[in-house]
């Protein structure tokens, strides 16, 4: 049985046929998946985990899409590469050209004002939670962003964030220096200190991936001993998402 999320990312494809070709600033384009146009919708781009852009990542980018009635882009940032185990996403991960990324995301968030949507919120997720918070700082056309469990004090400077910004962290998160607790903690210090509208929300029994409730999500949180996944939990962070693509992003 299809949630509604793997149900509405059939329907972009049914309505694409396949990748939207989106052309950066350099000339090169980004390939992404991309969901019908909705008259006076939010925009929103969707970034993926470590993982590429997988099922687990079309199907929250569709549930996201139905909640908020918005339009997404999702950026293929690895160019069709899928990673099966976390040694190979670690592997494919280390080689992402980040700026580069930040590039793709802003080709995105310029391609949905130019097709009808007056703001662009981006909402990542692991990998792409880094990548949100920066497209946040460093990308004009990015009007919101929501980060989920990821962060690279690297990539931007946090402090100079004057976007309204949303996080999701789980307190059981082993991800040292990029979404554990103390982590966390440092970021949410960093964004309070950048006096950018804030809203840091704490998941006391969950671990990384939290959101991944596809089977294989639910699988790959098992086999890679973190907490099960809280359907709960889910539901409530989809809710704070709802809320503040309204607020913020349309």
């Amino acid at each position: 049985q299809q949630s509604v999320g793997e149900r509405k990312m059939n329907s972009f494809k049914a309505h694409e046929q396949g990748l939207t070709q989106i052309k950066r600033e350099d000339g090169s384009e980004v390939p992404a998946y991309t969901s019908p146009a909705i008259p006076g919708g939010a925009g929103i781009v969707v970034i993926q985990e470590w993982w590429g852009v997988n099922d687990q990542v079309k199907t929250t980018a569709g549930d996201i899409a139905i909640a908020c009635n918005a339009r997404v882009a999702v950026p293929d940032l690895y160019r069709g590469k899928i990673a099966y185990e976390a040694a190979e996403a670690n592997h494919i991960m280390s080689g992402l050209d980040w700026p580069g990324a930040i590039q793709d995301v802003k080709a995105c968030a310029q391609w949905l004002k130019a097709n009808g949507c007056s703001k662009v919120t981006v909402a990542g997720f692991c990998m792409g939670g880094a990548l949100a918070l920066g497209s946040g700082v460093l990308v004009e056309e990015v009007d919101a962003c929501i980060a989920f469990y990821g962060w690279n004090g690297g990539l931007a400077d946090v402090s100079q964030m004057r976007k309204p910004t949303q996080c999701h962290f789980g307190d059981l998160d082993e991800q040292q220096g990029f979404s554990d607790k103390e982590t966390a903690d440092k970021l949410e210090a960093e964004l309070a200190r950048s006096g950018c509208p804030l809203e840091f929300y704490r998941y006391p029994t969950q671990g990384h991936g939290f959101m991944n409730n596809t089977q294989w999500g639910r699988e790959m949180q098992a086999r890679l001993g973190r907490p099960e996944v809280e359907v709960g939990e889910i539901q409530a962070a989809m809710g704070r998402v709802k809320a503040f693509v309204a607020a913020h992003g349309t």
